[in-house]
């Protein structure tokens, strides 16, 4: 008799006396007629390979102790039974992060992308440290040429002109000031958006990202403006309301200690009210560049995404702004040395001589060198911890994450030009 279709192996057969003897190593068939147990080898001559189903299991699905069941095999790089890892095609890993990946990925944000980042960095810097040196020079040079360490001669300034040099002096700083502010503003912008576009494994040109940035730099500007009104002035009148309220206590009651108490809890609180509101409004600067947001609505988004998160976001930017001053502090004290020796040696005087005290043209381009490349360094570092926070919130909250890896997955290719992009 022939095999009909459908035929697996002998014991399937109806007349089991025209099937001829088992090969070698086989036994009787086991009960239910099923495929062969593991082990038994090909079927006997004449029969063909099995079915497909009923070969060899495929490598992996063997049993592994430890694995659990047979025929479960662990995928390669999901590491046993956890989660794959997070693509990273950017500065960071696209899930959510851990301190030391915001700090690292504001690092790397300089390194995978030097042009659009530390240029615009160092241009900024260069105007604002020169012109502050310069004023600088001017200042000490101009109000020293009236002034001796020694009372046995030169020139003293009279009460007027002590007043007028005063008001000169705070024009010209509060001009550099003034320039230096939206001078950071603008850098903020552009730094917000090439560190956002590393997230996502894109180097920005600088000239590609100052086009992305100019429109919104009456936004950026007006919601710095508005944020810094608010909690300056807020602050101000808290602490003069804390003041008067303690002052009032203290004459009204004759309890001038408790007055002064009372005023210095008030401050005190006034104080840590301005510290979370600049922390909930932290963010407004990625939600203006890289959600193309209004100065209103950017500060709304911002206290929505810091909110639950406050001592977070303040430790963070605490932790960041320390290692700022001490990176800081070590570039420029070669500098403050070197422009230290160059004043004693360019005419500053001794103690207890009468020549007049006089700054000199190296110890200020000293001073201002050692400025220039600090603030070049540092500038870029905040920025992309502030762009970082941003983002991780985002993915904390909004599980941007997962837009993103999907994005990561089609071929390292993102939805249109950013911004606005994913974001």
């Amino acid at each position: 008799m022939t095999e009909g279709p459908g035929s697996d192996y002998p014991g399937q057969h109806a007349n089991h006396d025209e099937q001829p003897g088992p090969g070698p190593g086989y036994g009787p068939p086991p009960p239910g007629h099923g495929p062969p147990p593991p082990g038994y080898g090909p079927p006997p001559p004449g029969y063909g390979p099995p079915p497909p189903g009923y070969g060899p299991p495929p490598p992996g699905y063997g049993y592994q102790p430890g694995y659990g069941a047979p025929g479960y095999a662990p995928q390669p790089g999901y590491g046993g039974y956890g989660k794959p890892p997070a693509p990273k095609p950017g500065i960071i890993p696209l899930r959510p992060l851990g301190v030391g990946e915001i700090l690292d990925g504001s690092f790397t944000a300089m390194k995978w992308n030097p042009k659009a980042i530390l240029v615009p960095s160092a241009i900024v810097a260069v105007v604002a440290g020169v012109l502050l040196a310069v004023i600088s020079y001017v200042a000490e040079r101009e109000f020293f040429t009236h002034v001796t360490i020694s009372s046995q001669g030169g020139t003293t300034l009279t009460p007027s002109q002590a007043g007028a040099f005063g008001v000169t002096i705070a024009v010209l700083f509060g001009a550099v000031a003034l320039v230096s502010v939206f001078a950071n503003i603008i850098l903020t912008g552009i730094l917000t958006l090439a560190v956002g576009n590393g997230v996502l494994g894109r180097k920005e040109t600088l000239a590609s990202a100052w086009r992305a940035t100019r429109p919104r730099l009456g936004a950026l500007i007006a919601a710095f403006i508005l944020a810094a009104l608010f909690i300056g002035l807020g602050w101000m009148i808290a602490v003069g309301i804390s003041v008067g309220i303690g002052f009032a206590i203290g004459a009204g009651a004759h309890l001038a200690p408790l007055g002064v108490l009372v005023g210095v809890l008030l401050g005190i609180a006034a104080t840590v009210f301005a510290i979370i509101v600049t922390i909930r409004w932290s963010l407004i600067i990625p939600v203006v560049v890289l959600e193309r947001e209004g100065p209103i609505k950017a500060m709304g988004r911002s206290w929505r995404l810091v909110r639950r998160s406050g001592w977070r976001i303040f430790g963070i930017t605490l932790l960041t702004e320390v290692i700022v001053g001490l990176a800081s502090l070590i570039i420029r004290i070669p500098f403050s040395l070197a422009g230290g020796a160059s004043s004693l040696t360019g005419g500053l005087g001794i103690a207890g001589t009468s020549h007049p005290v006089a700054p000199s043209v190296a110890a200020a381009a000293a001073s201002a060198v050692g400025t220039i490349i600090s603030d070049t360094v540092t500038a870029p570092l905040l920025a992309g911890v502030i762009v970082l926070l941003y983002t991780d919130l985002r993915m904390r909250r909004e599980g941007m994450d997962i837009a993103l890896q999907a994005a990561a997955t089609q071929g390292g290719q993102y939805p249109a030009p950013p911004p606005p992009g994913p974001w």
